[in-house]
């Protein structure tokens, strides 16, 4: 979901140029932060066109689909539209980034199941499932709870709303190794509009409910892939309005309210062909 400051951040290109200009240059500052898009369509709306000299425009819209920005899930579709925006003029003279008014826009993104696996499995999501500690039931009496690593963690998209997850549990005891696979059924639901929470868990290994320690861990490497809270820090408000769990698919509905671009993109500014 970080990527969502990215797309804000782009805002910038609308000073000193208008129409068709304006357009390409805030797609273009968009592609510049991206590592890869097969279709990215920007159009900033403004009537007369003259008002973008003043940071002045209608709305602005982005059309996009295959988005990708590593270490965040693949964006299979993404659509955002934004109410009337104003970025003070003085931005585009070399001052600091500032709105006129709070910049607020509807946002509709999916990720398709394989891409949100690829993200679970890159390696700034696997350090949130290293060096569990808990207690098997089937483990023996220990001084000690052992600790575990989760790999290949996996995601399967249920309908409606349920998802599986799964993986291979490796308890780490010295330089010994055991695993089991391990999977887990539940509904996911949007708590507060920004966390993830599991519904009606069903953590079970050999007929043997699993610790809420290792739920805990990979439900927390699935808020890190869509982290909504670091947002705030940046000036950005996200709320979750819809959560959609298809076969192959997740689809998010949300709303967005930016205070603030200084977070984004600090003095830098677009320029125009």
């Amino acid at each position: 979901m970080e990527i969502l400051a990215v797309l804000l951040g782009l805002l910038t290109g609308l000073g000193g140029g208008a129409g068709y200009l304006a357009d390409q240059s805030a797609r273009q500052l968009l592609l510049d932060q991206l590592d890869r898009a097969e279709i990215l369509e920007v159009r900033i709306q403004s009537q007369p066109n003259y008002r973008l000299l003043n940071g002045e425009a209608d709305r602005l819209l982005i059309a996009g689909r295959g988005l990708y920005r590593a270490p965040f899930p693949r964006i299979e579709v993404l659509e955002l539209e934004t109410d009337a925006l104003a970025i003070n003029p003085s931005s585009f003279q070399g001052d600091p980034l500032r709105l006129d008014r709070p910049l607020q826009a509807a946002v509709r993104i999916v990720v398709r199941a394989e891409d949100l696996n690829a993200a679970l499995n890159s390696p700034e999501i696997l350090s949130q499932f290293q060096n569990i500690q808990a207690d098997l039931p089937f483990g023996g009496r220990r001084e000690e709870p052992s600790r575990f690593d989760l790999r290949q963690p996996r995601i399967d998209l249920l309908d409606p709303n349920r998802i599986q997850l799964s993986a291979i549990l490796v308890e780490r005891n010295g330089e010994m190794e055991q695993s089991i696979d391990v999977a887990f059924n539940a509904g996911i639901r949007v708590e507060g509009g920004q966390s993830l929470r599991l519904q009606d868990p069903e953590f079970v290994v050999a007929s043997v409910r699993v610790p809420d320690e290792i739920s805990e861990a990979f439900l927390g490497g699935l808020n890190e892939v869509f982290n909504l809270e670091e947002l705030e820090e940046l000036g950005i408000l996200l709320r979750v309005l819809s959560l959609e769990v298809g076969s192959d698919q997740l689809e998010v509905i949300g709303f967005v309210r930016v205070e603030t671009l200084a977070h984004l993109t600090g003095s830098r500014r677009a320029a125009l062909p």
